[in-house]
């Protein structure tokens, strides 16, 4: 949702984004981030793994849920 203005969004993703940010405001979740830059290689999916041994760069974005 980052690299698009707010105003592409669909009614959905605004509502999404919304959610992500209530719970981010409340402690409930992080912030996203790169699980795979920040760790994580094991949860990567067989394309992901082919694309990483290829020299690509693949990134999985996630949350953490604190409560």
């Amino acid at each position: 949702m980052n690299h698009i203005g707010k105003e592409d969004l669909s009614s959905e993703e605004k509502e999404f984004g919304d959610w992500l940010l209530l719970g981010i405001d409340k402690g409930w979740v992080s912030e996203p981030y790169c699980h795979t830059h920040d760790g994580g290689y094991q949860y990567m999916s067989e394309e992901e793994i082919e694309e990483w041994e290829a020299g690509g760069d693949p990134c999985e974005h996630v949350i953490r849920i604190f409560i």
